[in-house]
């Protein structure tokens, strides 16, 4: 077939042929990728509702919560309890699949722990 492309057009030609070459090894990586192998549990922290809050996108009702919490008033393993109204992040991530919401909030690596009350004699 490439003997029947006139001189003129045989560089076009070319350039088609290494494109077609080029879909070709790029349609074949595509069918050879497993989209279920990346599927990894995301824990939520107050971190990441920290990071949340200072978003561009971050609703009105988180960002009033996160200034609430940077004052010390609250806490953001209490959002469902104390924001009123919760912001609509949470439901997001409630409802993902891939987000675990926690149960027992991890408490912060700089916090000390409390010791018991000791009576002075003992």
């Amino acid at each position: 077939m490439i003997e029947h492309v006139p001189p003129h057009a045989r560089s076009a030609y070319d350039r088609l042929m290494t494109s077609c070459g080029e879909l070709e090894a790029a349609r074949t990586r595509a069918l050879d990728t497993d989209l279920k192998a990346r599927v990894e549990t995301r824990i939520v922290t107050a971190e990441l509702l920290d990071r949340l809050a200072s978003s561009p996108r971050a609703s009105a009702d988180l960002t009033h919560y996160a200034r609430r919490v940077a004052s010390g008033e609250c806490s953001w393993e209490r959002i469902e309890v104390d924001a009123d109204p919760v912001p609509p992040e949470v439901d997001e991530l409630k409802a993902d699949s891939q987000i675990m919401w926690p149960n027992e909030w991890p408490t912060s690596t700089t916090e000390v722990p409390s010791q018991p009350y000791r009576i002075p004699w003992e």
